[in-house]
């Protein structure tokens, strides 16, 4: 078994029995169902005999025969990679991390979650007292009637919408708990003071976004920067604080260091300088969320641009993030236009409430509206 599998964070499954059982047939239906319900599905085939994909005589395979150890080819539409072992890990799992959930035919020895076929006589290709398998898929005779009693589900190979069904709860059942951060580690130069700071109707802005995030959140945490002082701010319940590891890098290397610290966790964001943002905003993302895409944010400013400092990010979003840090890319913005990210889109009326302000003009306008609304 590959062992690289045990550090993916997008959720798969295999599927285990012996040759002739229907596997593959099952796969092409379910393959075709997650496509219908708009999943990016990802297909894995372990084969543990030799196969050949190219063509003797082709440009690929001259060049692989000529000693290249991983060959590429793409037209307008598509592309394929071929390559030695040395090469396997971090092709294969760059490629299917992309995926929203992966459908694996075989290793069914593996420690990992599986769903099983019996053979036509019901007999198992593996121990019945494997703790990976989830579900048993059968032809009509069932050998071990102990299953029911375990509380393992049973279908019959034909029943592919049920186990279809019960393959997609299983991936989002896989939703990892949601973690909350406050982002108060900018330098607030224009504004002249912390912006962490900053009150409205005698509540500081830092203080009503912990309370929101905290309805939706297990925990929530201040990103803050090493040196900060938090005066006036530091009897906030229900929180803790990180301090950012990358800095100067901005909302990227603080949520590098949030996601760096709980690495199992999703986050999801604010800043503490959105003054109009409404715990409404906060519940539909939550409601809306797809866990099993990289992230999910908000759509605006006419449908071409997201909203990176309100949105949640999934565990496998820290591969990108810390690759997008690694050659300074700090725009979050840009990391997820390049991400498959679940949005949610801001209806014309309603794209003020992620407005922040950076200036003191801007505070007082802000704050007189505040209290105008609230009033």
């Amino acid at each position: 078994m590959d062992r690289y599998w045990e550090r993916f964070k997008t959720p798969f499954i295999c599927f285990a029995g012996f040759s002739g059982v229907g596997k593959t047939t099952l796969l092409e239906h379910l393959i075709r169902r997650f496509k219908e319900d708009r999943i990016r599905v990802g297909y894995y085939k372990h084969d543990a005999h030799r196969f050949q994909m190219d063509k003797k005589g082709k440009d690929t395979q001259r060049g692989a025969e000529a000693g290249a150890g991983i060959i590429t080819i793409n037209d307008p539409e598509h592309f394929a990679v071929i390559g030695d072992n040395p090469f396997k890990k971090r092709t294969i799992t760059h490629a299917l991390e992309q995926c929203d959930c992966i459908l694996i035919e075989g290793y069914k020895k593996s420690p990992f979650d599986k769903i099983v076929f019996l053979d036509a006589d019901g007999k198992l290709p593996i121990s019945a007292d494997d703790p990976g398998i989830k579900a048993i898929i059968h032809q009509g005779v069932i050998e071990d009637t102990s299953f029911t009693e375990r509380g393992i589900p049973l279908f019959h190979r034909d029943e592919a919408d049920q186990i279809y069904q019960f393959v997609k709860e299983h991936f989002y059942n896989c939703t990892s708990p949601l973690l909350g951060g406050v982002f108060i580690g900018g330098q607030s130069k224009r504004m002249g003071k912390p912006k962490f700071s900053l009150s409205y109707q005698g509540q500081s802005e830092t203080e009503r976004m912990v309370t929101m995030l905290s309805n939706f959140c297990d925990q929530v945490y201040l990103s803050a920067r090493q040196e900060q002082d938090l005066e006036g701010i530091e009897g906030l319940e229900r929180c803790g604080r990180i301090n950012d590891e990358h800095y100067g890098l901005g909302p990227v290397g603080g949520l590098a260091t949030l996601m760096g610290t709980h690495p199992e966790k999703a986050w999801l964001i604010t800043a503490c300088d959105m003054p109009f943002l409404q715990e409404d905003a906060i519940k539909r993302i939550v409601d809306e969320r797809d866990p099993l895409r990289y992230g999910t944010c908000f759509l605006q400013k006419g449908g071409i641009g997201v909203e990176p400092m309100c949105a949640i990010y999934e565990p496998k979003f820290i591969v990108p993030l810390f690759e997008a840090l690694s050659r300074r890319e700090l725009s979050l913005t840009r990391i997820i236009n390049e991400l498959p990210f679940k949005h949610v889109t801001v209806s014309p009326s309603d794209r003020t409430h992620f407005t922040n302000v950076n200036t003191p003009e801007e505070y007082e306008v802000a704050r007189t509206q505040r209290e105008q609304e609230e009033g």
